[in-house]
C-alpha cells in the first residue's frame, strides 16, 4: 500500500509539473518568447532557470538555479534600456561575483569573490571583452585579516593584454613590472627581491627576449649578464661580432 501511495505521489508531481510548464514556455505567431518561461535540468524536476520574456527578450527578473535548487544567479533587466545587474552565488550562498550586463554581455567592472566570502578579484569589461583592469586580491590566511591587498594588475584591450602588469609582494611592495603590447611582452622587465633591490631586469622585443639581461643579488650587485637577439642568446664570437657591428652603425644594441 505504501508503494502504492509513493508512486501516485511521484505520477502526481510529474503531471502538475507538466501541466504547469504547459501553461508557460509560450511563443508567439512569430515564433519570440512571451510571458513566464521556465526551463529544468535533463531528466530532473529541477528548474534550471525562471524568468519572463517579452518579444524574445529577457525582462524582469531572472532566477538561475543549481541542480540542487539552490539559486545560482539573479538576473535583474532594467525595463528601460539594455542594462542587467547580476548576482552570481555559490551553492553555499555566498557571493560569487556581481556586475552588470549590457546586451547580455559583460560591462564595466564585476567583482568576484572566494567561497569564503573574500574578495578574490576584479576585472573590467566592455561589449563582453576584457578591457581594462584585471587585478587580483591576496586571500589572507586569517579570516579575521579584512585587508584588500593587490597581487597582480593585468591591463586589457579588448581581450587581449595590452599594458602594464604589475605584480606585489603581500608586504605591498613591488615584486615585478612588465608591459605588453597587443599581446607581446615589449621593453624592460623587471623583478626585485622582497627587500626591494632589483633581482632580474630583462629586455624584450616582440614579445622575444632582446639585449643585455641582468641578475643581482639582494644587494644590488649585478652577478650575472647575458645577451639576447631575437629570443636567441648570443655569446663568445657571436656576441662579440655583434656588438662590434652595432658600435660600428651606431646603433644600440638594447635596441
Amino acid at each position: 500500500m505504501e508503494k502504492i501511495v509513493h508512486i501516485l505521489s511521484l505520477l502526481l508531481i510529474v503531471t502538475v509539473t507538466q501541466n504547469l510548464t504547459a501553461q508557460v514556455n509560450k511563443t508567439d505567431a512569430n515564433g519570440k518568447k512571451q510571458g513566464e518561461w521556465m526551463k529544468t535540468y535533463p531528466n530532473s524536476r529541477a528548474f534550471e532557470y525562471k524568468g519572463q520574456f517579452k518579444d524574445d527578450k529577457p525582462v524582469g527578473t531572472f532566477t538561475y538555479f543549481y541542480p540542487s535548487t539552490k539559486v545560482k544567479a539573479i538576473v535583474k533587466h532594467d525595463p528601460n534600456s539594455t542594462r542587467s545587474s547580476a548576482f552570481m552565488y555559490h551553492e553555499t550562498g555566498t557571493v560569487v561575483a556581481f556586475g552588470i550586463y549590457r546586451s547580455q554581455k559583460k560591462d564595466s567592472v564585476w567583482t568576484h569573490f572566494g567561497p569564503s566570502g573574500r574578495l578574490s578579484y576584479k576585472e573590467t569589461y566592455k561589449n563582453g571583452q576584457l578591457n581594462g583592469k584585471k587585478t587580483i586580491y591576496y586571500i589572507p590566511e586569517d579570516p579575521e585579516d579584512k585587508s584588500e591587498r593587490i597581487a597582480k594588475i593585468y591591463t586589457y584591450k579588448m581581450d587581449v593584454i595590452d599594458g602594464e602588469v604589475i605584480e606585489y609582494f603581500d608586504s605591498g611592495s613591488l615584486k615585478s613590472k612588465a608591459t605588453y603590447v597587443n599581446g607581446r611582452q615589449e621593453g624592460i622587465f623587471i623583478m626585485n627581491h622582497p627587500g626591494g633591490k632589483p633581482m632580474i631586469e630583462e629586455r624584450y622585443k616582440n614579445g622575444e627576449r632582446h639585449g643585455w639581461c641582468l641578475a643581482f643579488d639582494e644587494e644590488g650587485k649585478e652577478i650575472g649578464r647575458k645577451f639576447y637577439k631575437g629570443g636567441k642568446e648570443l655569446s663568445g664570437k657571436d656576441l662579440d661580432l655583434w656588438l662590434k657591428y652595432c658600435k660600428q652603425k651606431g646603433l644600440n644594441p638594447n635596441n
